[in-house]
């Protein structure tokens, strides 16, 4: 048998609950890592030193995302980073949490959404106490 292809519609194509759910869920995903906690600060670090310039945007995260039949994120695939930390971070934030609602039941997985991240939060402290060590951010190949 041959492999299956996947499928892919555009946003303006898709039926309105599916654009809706994804709407949701990339407010809840943004949510998840605009978060005070630790790992999420510490995450943050990561897309905004691949800014450009201090007053500019940092560049768009893309994610694929597959939830389960109850809303919970099963998967999720990124463009890697330079570094394991921040993918590491990005899975342990995302991967396993329950997204409001559940999915249209017809729905194609995974979602494909962009997070645009706010201004970066002042970054955890060091274990010693001293200040972070920079790392550089995305991979763009």
């Amino acid at each position: 048998s041959l492999p299956v292809a996947a499928q892919t519609i555009a946003p303006s194509a898709a039926p309105v609950e599916w654009v809706r759910y994804a709407e949701g869920a990339t407010a809840a995903v943004t949510r998840l890592l605009e978060a005070g906690n630790e790992t999420a600060l510490r995450f943050r670090t990561y897309p905004h030193q691949t800014r450009p310039a201090a007053d500019e945007a940092t560049p768009p995260l893309e994610l694929k995302i597959w939830v389960d039949e109850s809303g919970v994120v099963s998967r999720m695939e990124f463009t890697p980073f330079a570094h394991a930390e921040p993918g590491a971070d990005l899975r342990s934030l995302v991967v396993g949490q329950r997204l409001p609602g559940e999915p249209p039941a017809d729905m194609l997985l995974p979602m494909r959404i962009a997070i645009q991240l706010d201004a970066p939060a002042a970054p955890p402290p060091t274990p010693t106490g001293g200040a972070p060590k920079a790392r550089s951010g995305l991979n763009r190949t």
